[in-house]
């Protein structure tokens, strides 16, 4: 089982944090362990129906996944 790093970058924020700044925020928690990445560039967060929120999901479903690590912005 792997940790997951999930990633997304909002289209209705031209200040938001990018997907590459995210993901190297989250990997600090991982603390060097193998980890999978999850990315969605350019989707609103009130859809759920983004390709690598999906795949992630599947992911956990099938129990690849232990955890989700996500940077939340404010």
């Amino acid at each position: 089982m792997y940790d997951a790093l999930y990633a997304r970058q909002s289209i209705e924020k031209k200040d938001s944090i990018s997907v590459e700044s995210q993901l190297e925020y989250c990997r600090y928690e991982t603390h060097g362990e193998a980890c999978m990445e999850y990315t969605d560039k350019g989707f609103s967060g009130k859809d759920t129906n983004r390709p690598g929120f999906e795949k992630m999901m599947n992911d956990i479903r099938a129990g690849k996944i232990k955890r989700v690590i996500a940077l939340y912005p404010i």
